[in-house]
């Protein structure tokens, strides 16, 4: 076998620990950014179930209530003035 590409096939070895920390090493600021995109994706994800959260609460401010419960509100209060008359 030729010594040369038996150092190829050394460099290109995964099970070679010293190649995977020279890949590491040449590569550091690209795995950086990877695991960067990973935490802002889910830190995003994390916010935007918060919000979610905060903004399917029913308003407890009367009259500004959205959905079905507004409606029926609507018509006890008109039933209520009609009897007082």
């Amino acid at each position: 076998m030729n010594k040369g590409n038996e150092l190829e096939y050394q460099e290109l070895s995964i099970w070679n620990l010293n190649s995977i920390l020279n890949y590491i090493k040449e590569n550091f600021f690209q795995i950086f950014l990877l695991i960067l995109v990973c935490i802002i994706i889910y830190t995003v994800d994390y916010i935007s179930n918060i919000n979610i959260i905060l903004f399917s609460m029913p308003t407890y401010i009367p009259g500004i209530g959205h959905g079905p419960h507004q409606n029926i509100q609507q018509k006890l209060i008109k039933k209520q003035k009609k009897i007082k008359k």
